[in-house]
C-alpha cells in the first residue's frame, strides 16, 4: 500500500458521516477527480467545522479536475462540524486551537499532496471560508502555493488566535498571489490590504458573512456563485501560468 492509499475512517463526528479521510497533522477529508489531478486544493473551514458545504465545495473542486483535501481542524473533537445554533459551543471549539497545531495542520495538508501525492506546489491552492480565509492567508505565507482565496476572512482587524499576526501583516508577508472576497461594505478588508503588492479583493454584493453556507442562514446563492466563480477565475490564472515565486498576477 502506497502513502497514498494510507486511510482511516474517522468516525466520531457527523461531519464525517462514514467518509473517506487520510490522516496527517490533522485527518484530511479527501475528494478524487476522476482522472490525474490537475493539480490540489486546500480548503479550510469555518467555524462550524468541516461541514457539508465544505464537503459540497471539495466535491465541486474535484469535478474540475482538483485533489481536494479538507483538514479536519476540530479532530480533537471528533471531526465533527457544529449546527448554527451551536455558535457558542463552535466558537469555543475555534478558540481552543492553537497556533503550534494550526501550523501543523496546514504543513500536513500541503505535504499530503506534494510529498505524498507528487503534485508540484505551485500547482497547489488554499482557499478558506472566514477563519479558514485567514489560515490560507498564512498558509500562503508559509508555502510558495499557486494561489490563496480568502472568503469573509477573519483576523482583518485581530487575529483570531492569540499570538498570530493580523490579517494585513500575512498578506504582506506572503509568497503566493491572494485574493480576497468579502460582501460589500466591509471597508476594513480593503484598507488592510491598501498598498500591498500583487492582491486583489472582490465584492459579491449586499450580503451577510456568511453568504457561502450552503443550506444555512444567510446563505445567498447568487452572491455564493459569484465568490465561486471568481475563485475559479483566478486560481485558473495564477496555476496556469509563472510560478508563484514571480509574484506577478496574471490576467483571468
Amino acid at each position: 500500500m502506497s502513502d497514498h492509499e494510507h486511510s482511516h475512517t474517522h468516525a466520531h463526528g457527523p461531519a464525517n458521516r462514514g467518509r473517506r479521510v487520510l490522516k496527517t497533522a490533522a485527518p484530511l477529508f479527501v475528494r478524487e477527480p476522476d482522472g490525474p489531478p490537475r493539480g490540489g486544493a486546500i480548503v479550510l473551514h469555518d467555524v462550524f467545522g468541516v461541514s457539508e458545504y465544505v464537503e459540497e465545495y471539495c466535491r465541486r473542486l474535484a469535478a474540475e479536475g482538483w485533489l481536494a483535501v479538507a483538514p479536519y481542524l476540530y479532530y480533537e473533537y471528533g471531526g465533527r462540524d457544529f449546527r448554527p445554533e451551536q455558535l457558542s459551543t463552535a466558537r469555543a471549539a475555534m478558540d481552543s486551537l492553537g497556533p503550534d497545531d494550526l501550523a501543523a495542520d496546514i504543513d500536513g495538508a500541503v505535504d499530503h499532496l506534494v510529498r505524498r501525492c507528487g503534485l508540484d506546489a505551485a500547482r497547489c491552492t488554499a482557499t478558506g471560508f472566514s477563519m479558514g480565509g485567514y489560515l490560507a492567508t498564512w498558509a500562503a505565507g508559509r508555502h510558495a502555493l499557486g494561489a490563496a482565496v480568502a472568503v469573509s476572512p477573519g483576523g482583518v482587524e485581530q487575529a483570531p488566535w492569540p499570538g498570530l499576526p493580523h490579517l494585513s501583516e500575512l498578506v504582506a508577508q506572503r509568497l503566493t498571489p491572494w485574493l480576497g472576497i468579502a460582501p460589500d461594505g466591509d471597508p476594513a478588508l480593503d484598507e488592510a490590504v491598501s498598498g500591498v503588492p500583487c492582491v486583489q479583493t472582490e465584492s459579491v454584493g449586499p450580503v451577510a458573512h456568511g453568504f457561502y453556507r450552503l443550506g444555512r442562514e444567510h446563505h445567498d446563492p447568487e452572491a455564493e456563485r459569484r465568490a465561486w466563480s471568481l475563485a475559479e477565475a483566478f486560481t485558473e490564472a495564477q496555476v496556469a501560468g509563472a510560478p508563484p515565486s514571480s509574484m506577478e498576477f496574471l490576467p483571468g
